[in-house]
């Protein structure tokens, strides 16, 4: 998730944190969405600006993020989710979770270049539990080898060329491995690149890894994501920061947290703990449209297809009459009239969560139902 910058705080609604009196909410959209893809499970590749099967028709995906407890770097965390947790999406619906992967889960360290046993043994489980209930995998490097980069602290990936090293030949593993399973959507390069000079740095990097990518599978698609932000700015370019590179089957990606006031309400690592986004309502759906529609144009201005890998909102935007449940109803919508595959940040933490609880089991007393019912009447298909 992107990091406030100054003039977004100067735009921000800063109401006090005391008592709030907004009105009563306006009802979520109920708008139905369209059936999913369902199986049999069939490679996906680019066409045009459409996402299709290898029959050539179009895939409908929606789901949500697995975080994995990747901010903690645990490298195996079997407390996050299980089976039952696969099952849940579909009960929902979905039929898609992108995966988010911890470098450590697969090597060490002490010892790069050696994959371990117990990491591939973890992604194989969660393979079979997707292959078993109806549900894609998009694989994310969420933390690669130099650090986390949404925030900005993975400078270590840019300027060691170890670190570059060692990326590019685990995602040669992975697909090696893989290179034969349809369950797998797409390979998810790297979440929120923040490059410390010029966004040739994550295009070289990205065209890289998809060419040793290519040399072991010719099949999955190569997810790429535009850059958070381009040496400690965090604005868009006239290319809304995406980066192109050179690939037969590339679909690319962005994340949507608009208005940032609102989807990072009280968030205390943004310095939001005492701005307050307001109350959600249909005379604000304008402000996501708005914001929504940039991407879309660039999509279609260079006929890529293009995949919303997050939206989501703070636990307390849906607290106090902000109707968080609204906002989220109206980025479905959307996304949905776009043809956007799309997955929720997330399923189960703290902060952006169905499931809250990061680092423990779930425990579906402790959940957003209001959300998880929301996402079951707009996707859920009935006779």
């Amino acid at each position: 998730m992107p990091r406030l910058f100054t003039a977004l705080l100067l735009l921000a609604v800063s109401a006090c944190a005391g008592t709030l009196d907004y009105p009563p909410p306006a009802a979520p959209s109920l708008k139905r969405a369209a059936a999913e893809t369902t199986g049999p499970y069939r490679f996906l590749h680019a066409a045009g600006t459409q996402w299709v099967d290898e029959a050539g028709t179009p895939v409908r995906l929606r789901g949500v993020a697995f975080g994995n407890e990747v901010y903690s770097k645990n490298p195996l965390p079997t407390a996050h989710h299980g089976e039952a947790d696969y099952a849940r999406l579909r009960a929902m619906g979905m039929n898609l979770v992108r995966f988010y992967l911890y470098y450590g889960t697969l090597e060490d360290d002490a010892a790069p270049f050696r994959y371990k046993d117990e990491g591939w043994a973890w992604l194989d489980r969660n393979l079979a539990w997707a292959r078993a209930h109806g549900v894609y995998l998009i694989l994310n490097m969420h933390v690669p080898q130099g650090g986390f980069q949404s925030l900005g602290a993975g400078v270590a990936l840019w300027s060691q060329p170890a670190n570059q090293e060692r990326f590019v030949a685990m995602w040669r593993a992975i697909a090696a491995r893989y290179a034969n399973e349809p369950v797998i959507a797409g390979y998810d390069l790297l979440n929120e690149p923040v490059v410390p000079r010029s966004k040739l740095e994550w295009q070289r990097l990205a065209q890289r890894t998809a060419r040793a990518i290519r040399e072991v599978d010719a099949r999955h698609t190569v997810i790429v994501e535009r850059v958070n932000s381009v040496a400690g700015k965090w604005d868009n370019d006239a290319e809304m920061n995406f980066v192109t590179i050179d690939d037969p089957n590339l679909v690319y990606t962005f994340h949507f947290y608009e208005p940032f006031a609102f989807t990072h309400t009280h968030a205390p690592w943004a310095n939001m703990a005492h701005v307050e986004g307001g109350q959600w309502g249909p005379q604000r759906r304008g402000e996501i449209s708005r914001g929504l529609q940039r991407y879309l144009d660039w999509g279609r201005r260079h006929d890529v297809p293009l995949y919303l890998g997050e939206f989501g909102l703070i636990r307390a935007a849906f607290e106090a009459k902000r109707n968080g449940l609204a906002w989220a109803a109206d980025m479905v919508d959307l996304a949905e009239a776009a043809d956007l595959p799309w997955t929720w940040h997330s399923y189960h933490e703290d902060h952006f969560a169905l499931y809250y609880g990061y680092g423990k089991p779930i425990d579906p007393a402790n959940a957003n139902q209001a959300l998880i019912d929301l996402f079951g009447a707009k996707l859920r298909q009935r006779d």
